[in-house]
């Protein structure tokens, strides 16, 4: 754990607070200054609008359709077993291959999706030229291969909930949608819970489908903070700004989960008290 976690972790923090550039020949203390500069930074501030955009909508759509698709796949209709069977397909992909095969479907002259589009008689997309297609296009693909993870934790979710309230809810009559509602959502808020904190987690460091699609362009549309950290690092060569990017998405995303957990935890405190 010190080798492989603290150490490196420790290191990049003190990093932060360095002109660490490898063009030179030493590095320099320069305190606060790589952090104050993020706030002057346009490139900065505007990675950080498209990642919370980005975690946002994503986080929201795959919520959103994972519940629906878990209720559905928890019936009794035909064909369920193979369904919950093609939903492990998508999470075992590696994201290098998912940004991959985005590329080619969302490619502007020999695409598939623009393929389909001319055949059905509907206008054609730039889906990886144009700044609001091309994060739409970046946003679909993360959709695409996180959406059934979170439908097998839902499912998982919903088959452990007890039946005794929702038989009790319908005996007295209430509708399929109202027992969702007060019963199986109320229930359920943990399993949410989880999966928000994952996918938080998770949209903080997302890079591989990003940069083999769009690789942060066109014109920083898709330029997420992990994006703009290795082109610092990387391409710029200055790894103590990058570093103190880096710690700036690490902060963002404690203060999301902090607020996913501490505001329900001192409202029910503030509850118990009064």
């Amino acid at each position: 754990m010190i080798a492989i976690l603290i150490y490196p972790l420790g290191h990049s923090f003190v990093m932060s607070f360095y002109r660490w550039d490898l063009s030179a020949p030493s590095q320099s203390f320069i305190g606060l200054s790589n952090y104050r500069d993020m706030l002057t930074n346009l490139g900065l501030q505007q990675s950080l609008r498209v990642q919370l955009v980005f975690s946002v909508i994503t986080i929201s759509i795959e919520v959103a359709a994972g519940i629906g698709v878990a209720v559905l796949v928890n019936g009794r209709l035909r064909g369920l077993r193979l369904a919950r069977t093609l939903l492990l397909v998508p999470p075992m992909i590696a994201p290098a291959v998912v940004g991959l095969n985005f590329r080619w479907l969302f490619n502007g002259q020999y695409g598939l999706v623009n393929a389909v589009l001319r055949f059905l008689g509907l206008p054609e997309a730039p889906w990886l030229s144009d700044p609001h297609w091309a994060l739409a296009s970046v946003m679909i693909a993360d959709i695409w291969q996180n959406t059934p993870l979170l439908v097998l934790l839902f499912l998982a979710g919903l088959q452990s909930l007890p039946q005794d309230p929702i038989e009790a809810a319908k005996v007295d009559g209430a509708s399929p949608w109202a027992i969702f509602r007060h019963i199986t959502l109320p229930l359920m808020r943990p399993v949410i819970t989880i999966a928000l904190m994952l996918r938080i987690i998770d949209t903080f460091r997302t890079f591989d489908v990003i940069w083999l699609m769009t690789q942060g362009g066109p014109g920083g549309a898709t330029n997420l903070i992990t994006v703009n950290a290795y082109l610092l690092a990387f391409q710029g060569g200055a790894f103590g700004h990058a570093a103190a990017v880096s710690y700036i998405a690490l902060f963002l995303s404690l203060l999301l989960l902090g607020l996913l957990y501490g505001v329900p935890l001192a409202r029910r405190k503030l509850g118990r008290g009064t």
